[in-house]
């Protein structure tokens, strides 16, 4: 299996080649959102919003950020990047919904190497510490495999990568094609806090 790190979001299409299992795209910082992101860090505000919507709804993240957010300003602008991930998943996937988690993260989410029994997830660290993940082919499997084991299931002499925060990386789930049961990941083992974005494209096909 193989990665795509690229900056063109035309590239996300290439997620539908059976032997890619990543595509991150780069993108330019957001002083306005990275800004954004601070002021809820400085704050110390818990936010855990969750919800499905249709991908082509985009009344219903303004009005779930309006709740949790200190102005409307603040809220239209994480709304419209929101927007932004649905539309080019709508478009890419061809997804009539999508499920949206908007978290303010202050320690370890998911800490152990895990992969996601999902079609694939888009993730977005809008501020703070990103994603790590191992590559497919530098999986030590039977580690991965004993729910029980704490040891890293790294082959060796190979490294964890991490996802860069800003990204669109979109990563295939256990479901998305047989023989492959998805990108091995967890939540980033370095201090500090981080908003994150994530994406499920609910697929009926």
């Amino acid at each position: 299996m193989q990665h795509v790190l690229t900056d063109r979001v035309s590239d996300l299409k290439k997620i539908y080649d059976e032997n890619i299992e990543l595509v991150s795209v780069a993108r330019s910082s957001s002083e306005r959102l990275e800004s954004l992101a601070d002021g809820l860090f400085k704050r110390r505000a818990v936010i855990e919003l969750d919800w499905r919507q249709a991908a082509t709804d985009k009344e219903t993240p303004l009005r779930q950020l309006e709740c949790v957010m200190q102005t409307q300003e603040e809220a239209a602008f994480l709304a419209n990047e929101i927007n932004f991930v649905n539309k080019i998943l709508r478009e890419l996937l061809d997804c009539e919904e999508v499920r949206v988690r908007v978290a303010t993260i202050h320690g370890l989410m998911c800490p152990k190497f895990h992969a996601d029994h999902v079609f694939c997830r888009m993730l977005v660290t809008v501020r703070g510490p990103s994603t790590e993940w191992i590559a497919c082919d530098d999986v030590q499997q039977d580690i991965l495999s004993d729910s029980d084991s704490d040891t890293l299931p790294l082959k060796e002499g190979k490294t964890i990568r991490k996802l860069l925060p800003g990204d669109m990386s979109l990563l295939k789930g256990g479901k998305w094609q047989d023989g492959f049961s998805g990108v091995v990941h967890r939540s980033p083992h370095e201090e500090g806090p981080r908003l994150l974005l994530t994406f499920d494209p609910i697929l009926t096909g």
